[in-house]
C-alpha cells in the first residue's frame, strides 16, 4: 500500500473510529503478548485483524459484495486504552489488521493472526527494551516495506525468518548518524515479516481496501 495512503487511513481513523473500553484480553495471549506489549502498531494490528475478519465472515456469508473504502467501517469499535502506547501508531496497525483479517475473512480462508504474531514474535525478550518507541516505528515502517516487497518478490511464497531481514535503520533530526539502536531494526525485522505474509496471503484478489487512497 502507497504510504500516502496510510496517512489517510490514520487521518480516517483518528476522526472516525469509535473507542471501546479496554477489557484487553490479548495481552494474556501465549506467543503473542509480548509483541503486543512492545509495540502499538502490532498490538492495533491484532484488534484490527479480529475486526476486519468478523467483517468480512458477514459479508461474505450475506452475499454482499465485498468492502472496498475504509469508510465503510465507520463505527468500529477501535479498542485503544492509553495504556498501550501511541494512539497513532495504534491506529495505523488497526487500519492494516483491518485490510488483512477483512481479506481473509472474505475469502473464507482460516484466521491467522495469532499464528502469524507468534512468528513475528519468536525469541522477543519480554520486559523493557532500550527504547520500545523505536521498536514500534520499525515495526510499523518494516509492515509497509516487507507488504509492498511480497508483490514483486521474485522468489515467489515463501515463509521469511525476521532474522535474515536487512534494515535501513531510522533517522531523524537528532540522530544525525543515521542510528536509532538495535531497538528500531529488531522491530523493523519482525514488522516486515508480518506484512510480507499478509501481502503473499492477500494477492491478487484479497487487497480489497486499496480503493481506500
Amino acid at each position: 500500500m502507497p504510504r500516502v495512503a496510510w496517512c489517510l487511513l490514520s487521518w480516517f481513523f483518528g476522526l472516525s473510529v469509535l473507542s471501546a473500553p479496554a477489557q484487553e484480553k490479548h495481552l494474556q495471549e501465549s506467543g503473542t503478548a509480548v509483541i503486543l506489549e512492545r509495540s502499538a502498531f502490532a498490538h492495533g494490528y491484532r484488534h484490527g485483524y479480529e475486526q476486519g475478519y468478523h467483517q468480512g465472515n458477514i459479508d461474505a456469508n450475506m452475499a454482499r459484495p465485498p468492502k472496498t473504502k475504509m469508510a465503510q467501517f465507520k463505527g468500529l469499535p477501535l479498542g485503544f486504552d492509553s495504556s498501550f502506547g501511541s494512539k497513532k501508531s495504534f491506529e495505523l496497525g488497526f487500519a492494516a489488521g483491518l485490510q488483512a483479517g477483512y481479506g481473509d475473512g472474505y475469502a473464507g480462508h482460516v484466521f491467522r493472526v495469532v499464528s502469524q504474531l507468534r512468528n513475528a514474535a519468536s525469541a522477543l525478550d519480554r520486559g523493557p527494551a532500550l527504547d520500545d518507541s523505536y521498536f514500534d516505528k520499525g515495526m510499523a515502517a518494516g509492515y509497509r516495506d516487507g507488504f509492498d516487497r511480497a508483490a514483486s518478490d521474485p522468489s515467489g511464497p515463501r515463509a521469511l525468518d525476521f532474522r535474515t531481514v536487512p534494515c535501513s535503520k531510522f533517522a531523524s533530526p537528532n540522530q544525525p548518524d543515521n542510528s536509532a539502536g538495535p531497538g528500531y531494526c529488531e522491530g523493523y525485522r519482525r514488522g516486515f515479516i508480518l506484512g510480507h505474509g499478509d501481502g503473499l496471503a492477500l494477492l491478487p484478489e484479497g487487497r480489497l481496501l486499496e480503493a481506500s487512497k
